[in-house]
């Protein structure tokens, strides 16, 4: 070891004695620096231990006389922990320098002191050089690692800058798609200078403002386009959302500036701030909601139908069994004649058949309303479905002294069409009752038949109320009848016109209504395609077997009392059995071996699906033949005569039922040779 390398252990060694001092000393000239202030209870630890692994890394250079190139490496490897530390405790740069300098000068001060106490100070300049050198490392070394944290911290913030931006461009994006899918015109409005800006050309297309003009502001706006008794409203709702009370939510009617054209318009506003933040502006959508007004309107006139009719069918339910009530108080007495009796039984039957007529008028609306009706097409004469229709409506136009003219039906040759007869008939039925209803007594009826080689047109003409040329188009609506009828005193449900229309596009055909104007009368014109005549068919020999009808065992199924019971008295030539529930039913099965089952589907404990099922299964299982199974229910769909066939019924009838059909039918299985003994 030479003289140099002694000297340097020498210092190390009495740096090393006087740490203490040194540290104390340091210390104290670092609390002296202003712009140092340590933020927490790490960054005054740092001050004792993390520094001075500088000084001892110092100290075992001098003693060990490293390499010029070791030496840095220490000193830079310490100086960067140090700057990495000081920079999460929150330090800034200055103040890392100003550590690392006062150390730095600590060092050098007391290395003067040692070099003053000896005799010789031959290496001093090159102890001196050997430390500074040091430091110049670590100094140059932590203010370069604490830029980099800095320079790193920067990027992340641009990078998390960017990245809001790019989200904020994509939320906007967004936005922008959905207004413009949903029709939305977008603008801003500043309450100070009135100006507005319009963000998107959908503001201009519901405005009618041309482009080029720019966008309107919001005084503008409310005195060109508002209505003179919305300009207000408008005008005091728009304050208040500038001035931040509330969100701005109202509609109006608008006149489109190209087209002068009335349109409905939404506008939803707010108050915020704007790009600069220093100012307040209404920012909000402008939606033109026409379409939809106009949709709310005719679903309240529908609901305002809906209620009228739900009244008039009320009316028209109590209409009919006022007189069946009274017909049964008088049925009640003692000293009735035959002559009373008849009458009464005509009042019962008449009302009983309107009655069931308007079930069939609602049954008809709701299969075409789900689309479930089906058409029993055939090809036939129209002339047909027209004599029907007069035949029907023949007696109501003699009580109220109609003339009912025919023209061109009785001459000429078979004018065939391909539908169904009793759905046609209904239709034309449906216009002549019609014509009797809304034309006053003693008036003139005309039904009148014209073809040509492609369509076949039915009209039907009266002298009757007639109709405002305006309202023609409703009157096919449903729930739609004449305002007249409740003062004539006529009947119906206002849903007549409507089937008919259904009725005859589902024949390819239309129905057009004409008048002249109230108390002129109305035309209806039914238009249908002909088609060509039907091919002959063979004409059946009659089956045999039809000898005098059997008396039958009878058992009526039903959980109405009366209904059960009244059936009963009408099949008196039979003998017949009632019961009340499914369970009776099964047992009464078993005992009386009835040959026929009139059987009702909703019955209080088993369906009368089930009864039917249980019914055919024990026939089956003993090898039998079972009852004749008849289902008489309230249910009349396709889909419900199709399950009663699946779960064994023989026969589908909708009730009400008239007591002449179900005596023909016991009358049929009776004659037939294929009733089912048991």
């Amino acid at each position: 070891m030479n003289n140099a390398q002694e000297t340097n252990a020498r210092v190390a060694a009495w740096l090393r004695a006087r740490r203490r001092q040194l540290t104390r000393h340091w210390l104290r000239e670092v609390r002296k620096q202003i712009r140092i202030k340590p933020v927490s209870h790490d960054a005054v630890i740092g001050l004792f231990d993390q520094l001075p692994e500088l000084f001892d890394e110092l100290c075992a250079m001098l003693e060990q006389n490293g390499s010029p190139r070791t030496t840095a490496m220490r000193a830079a490897s310490d100086a960067r922990q140090h700057a990495q530390e000081r920079w999460k405790q929150g330090f800034a740069l200055d103040e890392l320098y100003a550590e690392l300098d006062v150390l730095h000068r600590c060092v050098q001060a007391y290395v003067r002191k040692y070099f003053l106490s000896i005799p010789s100070r031959q290496h001093q300049p090159a102890t001196h050089a050997t430390i500074e050198a040091f430091f110049s490392d670590a100094i140059r070394t932590g203010i370069a690692q604490f830029q980099s944290q800095a320079d790193r911290r920067v990027s992340e913030a641009i990078g998390e800058r960017d990245r809001a931006l790019a989200g904020q461009h994509r939320s906007e994006e967004r936005l922008r798609i959905a207004t413009e899918a949903a029709g939305l015109g977008i603008f801003e409005w500043d309450p100070e200078t009135d100006g507005a800006v319009w963000e998107n050309e959908r503001m201009y297309e519901i405005t009618g403002q041309p482009t080029k003009l720019g966008p309107l502001s919001a005084r503008e706006f409310t005195r060109i386009l508002a209505r003179p008794e919305d300009a207000a409203r408008l005008g005091e709702a728009l304050d208040a959302a500038s001035a931040g009370h509330h969100e701005m939510h109202a509609t109006f009617e608008i006149c489109r500036l190209t087209t002068g054209e009335r349109r409905h318009v939404e506008i939803c506003a707010r108050c915020l701030p704007d790009a600069t933040g220093a100012r307040q502006v209404v920012a909000g959508t402008l939606a033109d909601i026409t379409d939809r007004v106009l949709v709310e309107e005719k679903l309240k006139e529908a609901d305002r139908r809906k209620d009228v009719f739900l009244a008039t069918l009320a009316h028209e339910l109590r209409n009919p069994l006022a007189p069946i009530l009274n017909a049964a108080s008088l049925l009640r007495r003692r000293d009735i004649s035959a002559l009373q009796l008849r009458w009464l039984q005509g009042v019962v039957e008449r009302q009983a058949k309107h009655l069931a007529t308007l079930i069939d008028d609602l049954l008809d609306l709701s299969r075409i309303s789900a689309g479930k009706i089906r058409l029993r097409r055939e090809v036939f004469d129209i002339r047909t479905a027209i004599e029907r229709a007069i035949e029907i409506n023949a007696p109501a136009a003699a009580r109220h002294g109609h003339r009912l003219e025919i023209n061109g039906i009785a001459h000429g040759s078979s004018i065939y069409v391909r539908g169904d007869p009793t759905r046609l008939t209904q239709v034309l039925s449906n216009l002549l009752d019609n014509a009797n209803k809304y034309t006053a007594d003693g008036g003139h009826i005309r039904l009148s038949l014209d073809a040509t080689d492609r369509e076949v047109r039915v009209s039907v003409e009266d002298n009757g109320i007639g109709m405002e040329p305006s309202t023609i188009a409703s009157m096919f609506e449903m729930f739609e009848q004449a305002a007249e009828v409740s003062s004539k005193g006529t009947s119906g449900l206002g849903i007549g016109l409507s089937v008919a229309r259904s009725l005859v596009a589902m024949h390819g055909g239309t129905i057009q209504a004409t008048s002249d104007g109230r108390g002129k009368g109305s035309r209806f014109v039914v238009t249908l395609p002909v088609c060509h005549a039907p091919a002959r068919i063979a004409v059946q020999a009659p089956r045999a077997g039809n000898g005098p009808a059997a008396r039958l065992r009878v058992l009526i199924v039903d959980d109405n009392d009366d209904a059960s019971a009244s059936l009963a008295a009408v099949l008196e030539d039979h003998d017949v059995h009632t019961a009340s529930c499914g369970k009776a039913a099964l047992e009464m099965v078993d005992r009386l071996k009835p040959q026929v089952v009139i059987l009702d589907l909703g019955l209080p404990d088993v369906s009368g699906y089930e009864v039917a099922e249980r019914i055919s299964g024990r026939a089956g299982a003993n090898g039998s033949v079972g009852p004749v199974l008849v289902a008489l229910t309230g249910y009349g769909l396709a889909e419900d005569v199709e399950r009663t066939r699946q779960v064994g019924f023989d026969h589908h009838i909708v009730k009400p039922a008239r007591p002449e059909q179900i005596a023909t039918l016991l009358a049929e299985i009776g004659k037939t040779a294929a009733v089912r003994e048991q």
